[in-house]
């Protein structure tokens, strides 16, 4: 019996079986091409992220939460905030929601958000098919493909000659095949990920051909199935290894989930046999997991100790590996949403910024250097005028030819050495030593100012590589892609799209209080000198980049736990992000000037008062809950 509603599983059974026809045909090209499957969708995986996938169980909690929550809701907006994932508005009768579907293969899921992520100005061609085609229709039915890991979405609205048209958005769920399919009579009209028949001739994802889901599962779907059933379907002796065999016999569930029936049920994970007594414990292991997933009241997320991740589960598990660390929630949504907030906010405009700004930080740095170089050479300019005068005091004691000569320093009376040209005289080697200082002490000067504009193109260039670091949205990424272009180190977009500008950070302390943070350059200006006046308190770590932070109250003195905040937001908002008693400067606000024709984000201040930080984790995660949406 499936869990899912009848006649979404009597469909998808029909495909099944169509697929089953196929594959008794087509079982050698299959077996040929699926590795070819892997091999492509390796190269997409998102570097540096951990694998998060979701089993069967859980994916049957999800579909039941969204048949609650989203059932009969129509949908007004259709965005994509990334290439891999859709962003669907749904109005409800008392509120709107979000669902953001996220087929990354790294991890695949689906919740309602309750942070939306930005999105492009140009739509996709994906997303703009969507919204021709899926805006203002209703969610009418929401089904799992048995206790596979995918969703269909049936949408309803009025088509021509005001018939009611359906049409299906299916979610694959799986892994790093994960896709986003949208069909209408059983027909693909795109998909995010098309698949050609040279790729897998089997199951083919392209507009015009016939949607096959996934080939079927093997093994009696844990939920709707008698735990004795399951308990029977294991042989006694072990073929592969216990673990192994519990999945091959069930679907649904994957190793987390079968490795914790087998902790509840006291049997080894090395076990290479089943007792009688073992296959009791175990159906009464199956049967109270059953009813805890059917009770859906609590779920756990499971973290990696780099704080990602890895899967959740609707249950509190016995089991818990030496490499996670469990969370327990009281729904699953909830859980998905905290999955998500761990993530890395991907922005792909970003690392093409970060590359071009670190370029030309690099750039500068090397020119800094060469710089101190030539003026160390050019200090060298009065010891010239030294070497001049000595030898014009000196010339009766020197004759032509001579290369070298020892003479007395008129000024300290100490022994000079003095190289000579043989071809010039005396007089004309004087000459030549006063030429050397006037070219070296006009150098001096004009390598001083060269100097001290290309360390603060440094240091302003810093910023950006800072700013960039805390960018968290498209709006923030292409101001700093603005100021990189009246810099000069990106050209100008000949495409010029007009994006709504991007906000400090507020934080708000209490009900008197608001901490801000600046992200870049142009909200620290802003901040500064637009929200902030005159007794307002202004906050930046010391000497080097950082957010520009403001402390406003109506209090006639802010709280000290309020200044402290911010001397921590501030340490922690900067390149000192992983230091120890960093020294932050605080001022009033009406102390803080820009000089004219200064950089975005350049400042000058006085009557500051130093205060010294650490900026633990732990400490800045609860004032930045507080920040407003």
């Amino acid at each position: 019996m499936c869990p899912g509603r009848n006649r979404s599983c009597s469909l998808a059974w029909k495909c099944l079986l169509a697929y089953g026809i196929l594959l008794v045909n087509c079982f050698p090209i299959i077996h040929q091409s699926a590795p070819e499957i892997n091999r492509t969708v390796v190269k997409t995986k998102a570097k540096g992220r951990k694998t998060m996938n979701l089993e069967g169980i859980t994916l049957f909690t999800l579909t039941r939460m969204l048949q609650q929550e989203i059932t009969g809701s129509q949908i007004y907006r259709i965005t994509m905030p990334s290439a891999r994932s859709l962003l669907l508005g749904l109005r409800r009768s008392r509120d709107n929601v979000q669902l953001l579907i996220d087929a990354d293969g790294a991890a695949p899921a689906a919740w309602l958000a309750d942070r939306v992520p930005d999105s492009p100005v140009e739509p996709p061609a994906f997303c703009m098919l969507l919204r021709k085609h899926l805006e203002e229709g209703r969610v009418t039915e929401i089904s799992q493909l048995g206790l596979d890991r995918v969703l269909d979405l049936e949408i309803s609205l009025l088509g021509q000659n005001s018939r009611i048209e359906t049409k299906h958005l299916i979610l694959e769920l799986t892994g790093k095949n994960a896709n986003i399919i949208f069909t209408q009579n059983g027909i693909i009209r795109d998909s995010l990920k098309h698949i050609s028949p040279s790729v897998n001739s089997l199951r083919a994802i392209q507009p015009g051909t016939a949607y096959l889901p996934p080939p079927p599962q093997d093994g009696l779907p844990l939920l709707g199935t008698a735990p004795e059933a399951v308990t029977a379907a294991l042989p006694d002796a072990v073929t592969d290894s216990l673990v192994r065999d519990l999945i091959a016999a069930t679907t649904g569930i994957g190793k987390v989930t079968a490795q914790e029936l087998l902790t509840r049920a006291e049997i080894p994970l090395a076990a290479t046999y089943l007792t009688p007594a073992d296959r009791a414990r175990l159906t009464a292991a199956i049967g109270t997991i059953q009813q805890e997933i059917q009770g859906g009241d609590v779920c756990t997320a499971f973290l990696s100790r780099q704080n990602r991740c890895q899967t959740i589960v609707p249950y509190v598990p016995a089991l818990v590996p030496d490499s996670s660390r469990p969370v327990a929630f009281t729904d699953l949504n909830e859980a998905l949403n905290y999955a998500a907030k761990l993530e890395p906010i991907v922005l792909p405009e970003r690392e093409l910024l970060q590359k071009a700004a670190r370029s030309e930080t690099n750039k500068l740095a090397k020119k800094v250097k060469a710089l101190q170089n030539d003026l160390a050479e050019a200090q060298d300019a009065d010891r010239q005028r030294v070497l001049a005068d000595s030898l014009m005091a000196a010339l009766y004691r020197i004759q032509k030819g001579q290369t070298s000569c020892r003479i007395p320093n008129i000024y300290d009376g100490s022994e000079l050495q003095v190289s000579l040209s043989p071809v010039l005289t005396p007089a004309e080697n004087a000459q030549k030593l006063y030429k050397k200082y006037t070219k070296l002490k006009r150098a001096q000067q004009a390598l001083a100012e060269q100097l001290a504009e290309t360390e603060a193109a440094r240091d302003y260039m810093e910023t950006i590589v800072e700013s960039l670091e805390l960018a968290s949205s498209r709006r923030e990424t292409a101001e700093i892609r603005e100021e990189l272009e009246k810099a000069g180190v990106l050209k100008a977009s000949r495409k010029s799209i007009p994006v709504p500008k991007s906000h400090p950070l507020v934080i708000r302390f209490s009900e008197d209080t608001q901490i801000y943070i600046g992200k870049n350059n142009r909200q620290n200006d802003q901040l500064t000198f637009k929200i902030g006046s005159g007794n307002d308190l202004w906050f930046h770590v010391q000497k080097i980049p950082g957010s520009h932070v403001l402390l406003k109250t109506s209090r006639t003195e802010p709280e000290p736990e309020a200044v402290e905040a911010a001397v921590l937001l501030a340490a922690y908002f900067s390149k000192a992000r992983n230091g120890s008693s960093v020294p932050v400067d605080c001022v009033p606000r009406r102390f803080v000037k820009k000089p004219a024709g200064a950089k975005p984000g350049f400042v000058v201040f006085t009557h500051q008062n130093t205060y010294y930080t650490t900026p633990k984790e732990e400490l800045v995660q609860p004032l930045l809950a507080k920040a407003e949406k």
